[in-house]
């Protein structure tokens, strides 16, 4: 088993710019999301001309067309200096979305679920949706008027009313809180259920833990939790699960 705690090399989030940027620019973007990543997840940015202009949808079908997972990831223009904020970038629009007018339809193009989020606000939005805490589609209620959410319609940015520009100290977390470990637990270490142990919008058909005894013997509770096949940090490797467990 593997697994990231806090002594663990954080994951990477993507991103890549759609213009041109001075380094002095994106050392501050750089900045501003390490202010509140508090190590849990790191940036990396792509600075690839032929990205320059392109659309989200473009992008996500360019990077698709060379791995065979892509995660979540950010698209940062020319206005990040002066807005402090980036699009985050996720999955494809499903035609039940389309269908049930949650997502209002202007061609028959694809259209991937986008939202303007303060850098600053990125990484706990990036953490949220990794452990399905909540959805991009919850957030983005938050930045505009009314549904169905229209994606050439302008957008506030998620928190930009809750953040400030300029770096404030953090608060302490509660005296023993620990952050989850991200696990990658092998076929024999963990072990299903239905979706109905786990309370979650929306609901899951399975939930996953370790089995008691490997999770103590890493200092782990094996609660419950939602889990995914590939991501971040491993491969799909047959058999292997992702999930989150917290410590003892």
């Amino acid at each position: 088993m593997r697994f990231s705690g806090p002594d663990s090399p954080a994951p990477i989030l993507h991103a890549y710019l759609t213009s041109p940027l001075l380094a002095e620019t994106i050392e501050k973007v750089h900045s501003d999301f390490a202010s509140t990543a508090d190590n849990q997840v790191r940036l990396a940015v792509h600075d690839n001309p032929e990205f320059y202009g392109k659309a989200a949808e473009e992008i996500r079908k360019d990077l698709e067309a060379r791995n065979s997972v892509v995660d979540d990831f950010l698209l940062i223009g020319d206005d990040v200096l002066e807005t402090g904020a980036a699009w985050y970038v996720g999955e494809w629009v499903t035609d039940e979305e389309f269908e049930t007018g949650t997502v209002r339809r202007s061609s028959d193009q694809p259209v991937v679920w986008r939202m303007r989020v303060m850098i600053k606000a990125v990484p706990a939005r990036w953490i949220d949706y990794s452990i399905a805490n909540s959805f991009i589609q919850e957030d983005i209620d938050s930045t505009i008027d009314a549904w169905p959410w229209d994606p050439n319609a302008p957008m506030r940015a998620y928190g930009e009313n809750e953040l400030p520009r300029e770096p404030q100290d953090t608060q302490p977390q509660p005296l023993g809180w620990r952050l989850p470990a991200y696990v990658i637990a092998e076929a024999g270490e963990w072990e299903d259920g239905p979706g109905n142990l786990m309370n979650v919008d929306p609901p899951r058909e399975r939930v996953y833990r370790l089995k008691k005894e490997i999770a103590e013997q890493h200092g782990l509770r094996n609660d419950w939790a939602i889990g995914w096949r590939s991501g971040v940090w491993t491969d799909g490797t047959e058999g292997e699960m992702m999930f989150t467990q917290p410590y003892l």
